[in-house]
């Protein structure tokens, strides 16, 4: 019997929607509820997921295609059986040191650091599904993370969690205050000199540790309330995106987080540098002014900077020239919620244009 894949919805209010791309190519068997494909709304992203297992035997809509109405159908699903079935056991069918594992088990091992080949899979010829290892989580089992390369562990991923619901938010920060205030502490010989962004640091992690309700890390397949204030940076190092975190950064001073981004830069990585709540994304080097990021595990919410540049604006009523920069914020929305993403911004706003807070340890 042919199983159509039909096209979901975000959100209750949408209607059509954008098919992103397909995660498996005809011919490939899926299991039920494996992500198939991908889809956007406007106000975040999702994934598709199989009815049924079997066969991946249509694909009805091309990727990119814009305005799919929900609930047309977009691929077919055929009985038959996984590929590759052999009575060995799974140790020939899989690739050699690599444990066979469905995607979506793989993501959630990944989100909650458990390593799979501590596990004997129960789906078709060995392999580990989602049920294994949320079973194996339910148990109690400790997360064990396998020995990586230097940097390795902190390439910045490229997939969002399933269905996970993306939302935005943006501010514009004056930057003068800070500027003067950056240029007295450079003034003072610091090596390194405390840079624009290490003051976006120990501003976003000084407003995660004010807005609780917006300082939450991954747990699991859930979420819960971060220890501490842990701010990761995006940067690029022999091509490679890394994405090193300054673990508990309200509790440094900028002279630290200064030293700590020096050492990221040069490929000096502690042991704390994997942690993280939000991310920041600085595009601002590149001449952006602003950008829509988009959140990926293990962080909660990611933090888009744009570049810092001079604009007119209306001061006490008359035009006036001001440094602006323009800051947005992108949540997990199963994380935090609206109100609670709009006070950590707002509180980032103030310390960036007050930054004799951002004098605080």
């Amino acid at each position: 019997m042919v199983i159509a894949i039909p096209m979901p919805s975000i959100e209750p209010s949408m209607r059509t929607g954008r098919l992103t791309r397909w995660l498996r190519r005809v011919g490939d068997f899926v299991e039920a509820g494996e992500p198939v494909a991908e889809i956007a709304g406007v106000h975040g992203t999702m994934d598709v997921e199989a009815p049924q297992s079997g066969v991946l035997s249509h694909i009805l809509v091309a990727a990119g295609a814009e305005a799919v109405a929900v609930g047309a159908e977009i691929g077919r699903i055929e009985p038959g059986p996984p590929p590759h079935f052999s009575a060995r056991g799974p140790a020939e069918t899989a690739a050699p040191g690599r444990v066979p594992a469905s995607p979506r088990a793989r993501r959630l091992a990944r989100e909650s650091g458990f390593d799979l080949s501590r596990l004997a899979g129960g789906g078709p010829n060995g392999r580990i599904v989602e049920a294994d290892v949320r079973a194996a989580l339910a148990r109690g089992a400790r997360p064990e993370e396998a020995p990586r390369r230097q940097g390795e562990s902190l390439r910045l991923p490229v997939e969002a969690a399933p269905g996970m619901l993306q939302l935005h938010l943006e501010v514009d920060c004056r930057l003068d205050a800070l500027e003067i205030f950056r240029a007295r502490l450079n003034a003072r010989g610091l090596a390194p000199r405390v840079s624009l962004l290490d003051c976006m640091v120990k501003a976003l992690a000084l407003a995660l540790a004010r807005t609780p309700k917006a300082n939450v890390a991954r747990a699991g397949a859930g979420f819960e309330p971060a220890p501490q204030a842990d701010v990761a940076i995006a940067l690029v190092r022999d091509g490679d995106i890394l994405a090193p975190s300054f673990a508990a950064a309200d509790e440094m001073n900028l002279e630290e987080i200064a030293a700590a981004r020096a050492d990221f830069v040069a490929g000096r990585f502690g042991p704390g540098a994997r942690a993280g709540v939000c991310l920041i994304a600085n595009l601002g080097a590149f001449g952006v002014r602003r950008f829509l990021p988009a959140v990926f595990p293990p962080w909660t919410s990611v933090l888009g900077l744009g570049a810092a540049e001079q604009r007119v604006i209306v001061e006490q009523g008359a035009p006036a020239v001001a440094t602006l920069l323009s800051a947005t914020l992108a949540i997990d929305r199963r994380a935090l919620d609206e109100p609670a993403a709009a006070a950590l911004l707002a509180a980032f706003k103030a310390l960036i244009e007050a930054p004799e807070g951002l004098a605080e340890r």
